[in-house]
């Protein structure tokens, strides 16, 4: 008897524990768990080049001096940027693409000048921050990623480039990846909201809606 008595005991015990472990992981743990191995993959090419200035270096040393006549664009930026082709949606355009995937602002900042400034555009297209506010590269506050804009807007005006900064894209929640995704719908508005007022030391920054790219860029290039 008091062996059944103690085996019951055990049951009643265990049984929270075992329901708790059967019970599918909630969109917020995935998204922990998603990052941390995103992280984890990424740590050799941080802890060597983590603005991965390696990335452009060959394309920026082959690209020849901009001619006075040269309308030539930079496009600054992450995955969204990175898979844009260019060349097939503006053919004959002196477009430049230096998007990569998964970058956030700090990372963005350390490569501005090589893949910006040294290349002489007449403007530059940053579509940046969904990263930052995903964590890729550790916690961000909309007040730290706003100063990174700011500060590739000033080097940019700086040097007589134009700026177009566009808004961050909004993310669904139809498909588990998305719905297990950091990115918060309320982070992402509350960033955009001040997309029509950034100013620097060296005036305004153009701030346009990224759902409407062909008029904003044959309107800024």
């Amino acid at each position: 008897m008091p062996r059944k008595i103690f085996s019951l005991v055990l049951v009643f015990c265990l049984l929270p524990t075992l329901t708790f472990t059967q019970q599918p992981d909630s969109d917020a743990v995935k998204a922990v768990r998603n990052l941390e191995k995103y992280r984890e993959g990424l740590i050799p090419l941080w802890m060597s080049d983590f603005g991965n200035l390696g990335r452009y270096r060959d394309a920026n040393a082959k690209l020849a001096s901009r001619s006075a006549n040269e309308d030539r664009v930079v496009f600054m930026g992450d995955s969204i940027t990175d898979i844009w082709k260019l060349d097939k949606y503006f053919p004959g355009k002196p477009y430049l693409n230096r998007g990569i995937g998964g970058q956030t602002t700090p990372q963005m900042l350390i490569r501005f000048r090589p893949d910006v400034i040294d290349l002489e555009p007449k403007v530059v297209v940053i579509l940046a921050g969904t990263n930052d506010i995903a964590g890729n590269t550790g916690p961000m506050s909309l007040a730290e990623i706003e100063a990174n804009l700011k500060t590739m807007t000033e080097l940019a005006r700086i040097h007589g480039i134009h700026v177009v900064l566009s808004s961050v894209l909004p993310v669904n929640d139809y498909t588990e990846r998305s719905r297990s995704s950091s990115r918060s719908g309320r982070r992402i508005r509350s960033s955009n909201s001040t997309a029509g007022s950034r100013t620097t030391p060296h005036g305004m920054a153009a701030s346009i809606s990224t759902t409407s790219a062909p008029w904003w860029m044959r309107k800024a290039c």
